[in-house]
């Protein structure tokens, strides 16, 4: 079928139109060494708010499965899923104001996670912690929310991605010059937990529980009921109407072990 340029500019205006790289804002939660600030110890005007205001350029996160090489005897190689893997760090652009508010924020911030200066002495503590030692992740994290706008008139329409427990790793140099008239800038990379995406649906944590706690409860259920079986044909023939009437009723309750690792086809759960 033949590219058709006026069928593919219908379909993408029916679906808002091409996506724009420069519709975004990232927002960030407050983090705990913020709120708990005084006014002595306040270094820098720069706010969660102005986080939004000054971020001119971040990486939306994508997905990362890690795969595996599957050796079959007589077959080729297959690749299979192994894992997924958090992407990171996410790498976010900073324009630095004059009164150097911005590079006054994350160096705070950084001093947070890790304290990396000796001003007052080798031996002088910053916030409990020497040079070198890091803090407490509840006091220094926070959560990160990137949201990519639709370019429709609604401004609530956006995919997000959120970043759970992020914090800095690292705050690049400021790059001057006698040559340049550009504005001043800073880069940070943030580490964090985990991600999810805003559109994604929240899993159900009782379903693993209704049919079995995963491969090794079926494993074991499974040789329990081998062990039934076989222990009903050692005992040779029943006793009496209720000696085969008890045997039926464990190979019955081995095998409903087994059924219970399976759902239902009818979709009823039940």
């Amino acid at each position: 079928m033949s590219f058709n340029i006026s069928k593919f500019k219908a379909r993408m205006d029916r679906m808002g139109g091409p996506g724009k790289t420069n519709l975004f804002e990232v927002r960030m939660s407050q983090p705990l060494w913020v709120a708990r600030l005084t006014p002595e110890e306040k270094v820098s005007d720069f706010t969660a708010r102005d986080f939004s205001l000054f971020c001119s350029d971040v990486t939306f996160p994508g997905v990362d499965i890690t795969m595996g090489a599957m050796d079959y005897v007589g077959q080729l190689t297959r690749s299979i899923p192994t894992s997924v893997t958090t992407p990171g760090p996410i790498t976010c652009k900073f324009y630095c104001d004059s009164d150097h508010n911005t590079v006054r924020f994350f160096h705070r911030w950084m001093r947070e996670v890790m304290n990396f200066s000796s001003q007052g002495g080798q031996h002088s503590e910053f916030g409990g912690k020497l040079k070198g030692e890091a803090g407490f992740k509840d006091n220094y994290a926070c959560d990160l929310e990137i949201l990519h706008y639709s370019t429709q008139s609604d401004p609530g329409v956006y995919y997000a991605a959120n970043l759970l427990r992020a914090f800095p790793t690292k705050v690049s140099p400021v790059a001057l010059s006698w040559g340049s008239t550009e504005p001043a800038t800073i880069t940070v990379d943030f580490a964090f937990d985990d991600y999810h995406f805003s559109d994604d649906k929240a899993g159900n944590t009782g379903a693993r529980s209704t049919r079995g706690a995963g491969l090794l409860d079926l494993l074991g259920d499974i040789a329990g009921f081998a062990d039934t079986v076989r222990g009903t044909i050692k005992a040779g023939r029943p006793r009496s109407i209720q000696d085969a009437v008890n045997r039926l009723q464990r190979l019955g309750n081995a095998l409903d072990n087994v059924s219970d690792n399976f759902p239902n086809t009818d979709g009823t759960g039940n």
